[in-house]
């Protein structure tokens, strides 16, 4: 029977990665909804005969969100596999994992950064 402190353990472990799963999730949603939303007001704007601003850099932004949000979920799986082979097999002399995780980490980073800086180009084009 697992003691207090090894339950609590699991639960922690189980919550961290629930809040990751919704992390990516909400950096997915917001790049992908801002991409969504400009190419409608785009095509808002351009139906009505209206000059369209330049928005290539925000939506470029939105892009790299995006795709780092993707190589952070790749990133997030590569961590959890080497993890579960370590533990597996108890052999490993260095925690190749570590390097996935903080890769994983600096996706992350950067996707919400292009999101932020992807707003502000656009904010700005108005």
């Amino acid at each position: 029977m697992a003691t207090q402190h090894e339950t609590h353990l699991a639960e922690t472990y189980k919550s961290m990665i629930t809040l990751s799963v919704e992390g990516f999730k909400f950096s997915a949603l917001a790049n992908g909804g801002a991409c969504v939303a400009l190419l409608a007001y785009l095509g808002n704007v351009a139906s009505k005969g209206a000059a369209t601003p330049d928005m290539r850099l925000p939506m470029g932004a939105f892009l790299a969100g995006l795709v780092s949000c993707g190589g952070a979920m790749l990133c997030a799986y590569v961590t959890q596999l080497t993890l579960f082979r370590e533990e597996r097999d108890g052999t490993a002399k260095w925690r190749w994992h570590k390097c996935f995780l903080w890769l994983s980490v600096a996706f992350y980073a950067t996707s919400i950064a292009a999101f932020a800086v992807g707003a502000w180009w656009a904010v700005r084009r108005f």
